[in-house]
């Protein structure tokens, strides 16, 4: 489903760009992207786990940015926003006047998991100004499609658990929205800096020898980025 998505999203992209006479510029940008996951996660449940005791909280992380740009005319354009997928740190959370034994609870912070996240977003960008403007600022808003591919349980979360554990996550689809601003350099290149955010929810389940445990998991994120483009 996800690589199914992801055509589908760059043959938007295209037919986008194809579908008008004034669509000639595309733009190739990389560089450098900040991922603060904001999350927010429902107390953990499940057998032999104790009521409101135990929850999550995903760190930030920093990973190389790429997308591509098509010109639509000389204020739209499509993008498809990439990038090498970062893996986060998933922390655990022991709740307030949780009923733990002193071990667990000294586990608080802890890095429970590590998650690795694929989350291509296409998005319809309005720039202001135009082709002969310095610096354009520009508002996109579009679709996020977000999958959890790669999991790991720690040590720490094993032992929380009673045993080898092993983790999933339900993928998301949502809105997504993007500010920023592009200022020319000379010739064909640009630098974009960029805040983008998107409606991400999923569901974590745990297995540990059978006994599974689950716990929803909503992300805020917010996204800044930097990037060196080059058109033609």
């Amino acid at each position: 489903m996800k690589h199914t998505l992801l055509s589908a999203s760059v043959a938007a992209a295209l037919t986008l760009g194809a579908g008008s006479a004034l669509a000639q510029t595309t733009t190739v940008k990389l560089g450098l992207v900040n991922v603060e996951p904001n999350s927010s996660a429902s107390a953990v449940s499940g057998p032999f786990t104790p009521a409101n005791a135990l929850s999550l909280k995903v760190q930030s992380q920093s990973t190389l940015f790429f997308s591509v740009a098509r010109e639509i005319d000389s204020n739209w354009e499509a993008e498809l926003a990439l990038g090498v997928p970062p893996t986060h740190d998933v922390k655990l959370v022991i709740l307030p006047g949780a009923a733990v034994p002193g071990s667990v609870a000294a586990l608080d912070g802890s890095v429970a998991a590590k998650v690795r996240q694929v989350a291509p977003t296409l998005f319809a960008n309005y720039r202001f100004g135009d082709s002969t403007s310095q610096l354009r600022p520009f508002i996109g808003a579009g679709l996020n499609y977000t999958v959890f591919d790669k999991t790991e349980s720690t040590g720490v979360n094993d032992a929380v658990n009673g045993g080898p554990t092993t983790i999933k996550l339900t993928s998301s689809m949502g809105l997504a929205l993007q500010l920023g601003l592009s200022a020319k350099l000379g010739g064909p290149w640009s630098l974009t800096g960029s805040w983008s955010t998107a409606r991400v929810r999923t569901t974590m389940t745990t297995n540990t020898l059978g006994i599974e445990r689950t716990a929803g998991i909503t992300f805020h994120p917010s996204v800044m980025t930097v990037a060196l483009g080059y058109s033609f």
